[in-house]
């Protein structure tokens, strides 16, 4: 999982939600934190070793050098000689991940359109051809219809990807979505998508949050079927990283990386996340 730049703090330069964490160890997972503004031998080793990368939300500038975005497009690149070579390896971008993915895909090309869909709530619009899809495919009917009549994919962006940005990069022949969803304006937004090809999948709202996010002013749908919706993304994700063969080979080393090396901290007081991890990379 990819650090994020500080969100405010005074003393750490980078950061990871416990959501995001808690999101995936919920699923039967173990989560390795990757660090920002490393080398490129780093971000190697560590795609070698885990099982699939998860790219969170957060607000960076994707120019920002040795941050986030920089990190991502390493990992992209090695995403994508992995899987375009039979090595099976993951990825799951959520929100400014998920538009990360696209930039990246489009080869840095701001294609982002400005839009508002901010602290709500929204069912999901489901397009043609939608349960032929790997995301969608096999999900249960009671998980689709709670997707596409509730209020439980919780949305926090201030950019949104459109079917006009898709055409107008290329970018339709090698992705295609699944969903959509309008902000306050009227606008219609891509909500989910996948990869023809690949096994890269892009969240524009944030499952994490339904569980573990608690902020009063804050919309975060706690009900039984929200909880389901976001744990059936959880599980989906680590399900195709199960389907990954890396590993690392020596235990000790496997030890070192995982975060649970690292303490979290309560951050309810200073930021929208109840908890975070802080590094100092």
């Amino acid at each position: 999982m990819v650090l994020e730049h500080n969100p405010g703090f005074q003393d750490n330069r980078s950061y990871i939600a416990a959501s995001y964490i808690k999101f995936l160890e919920g699923a039967g997972a173990r989560v390795i934190p990757i660090m920002i503004n490393r080398t490129d031998d780093y971000y190697e080793h560590i795609a070698s070793h885990v099982n699939g990368i998860l790219l969170p939300g957060g607000n960076t500038y994707f120019d920002a050098p040795g941050g986030y975005a920089e990190a991502g497009q390493k990992l992209y690149k090695l995403a994508m000689q992995m899987n375009q070579g039979g090595d099976f390896f993951p990825m799951l971008g959520i929100c400014l991940g998920f538009e990360l993915l696209t930039y990246l895909a489009s080869n840095n090309v701001e294609h982002r359109a400005r839009c508002y869909s901010y602290n709500e709530t929204l069912p999901l619009e489901f397009k043609r051809g939608s349960f032929n899809t790997r995301l969608f495919g096999n999900a249960p009917a009671d998980i689709i219809g709670i997707l596409a009549r509730e209020n439980v994919t919780p949305n926090f962006h201030r950019y949104c990807l459109t079917q006009k940005n898709m055409t107008q990069l290329n970018l339709t022949y090698d992705w295609r979505f699944m969903t959509t969803n309008e902000d306050s304006d009227g606008l219609q937004y891509i909500s989910t998508l996948e990869h023809a090809k690949y096994p890269l999948y892009g969240l524009q709202f944030h499952p994490e949050k339904n569980i573990y996010e608690w902020r009063e002013d804050r919309a975060h749908n706690h009900s039984a079927d929200a909880i389901r919706i976001s744990q059936y993304f959880a599980n989906f994700f680590v399900n195709e990283a199960r389907k990954s063969e890396h590993k690392f080979h020596d235990d000790s080393e496997e030890r070192r990386h995982l975060i649970y090396n690292y303490p979290v901290t309560y951050t309810g007081d200073l930021t929208v996340f109840q908890q975070c991890y802080r590094f100092d990379t």
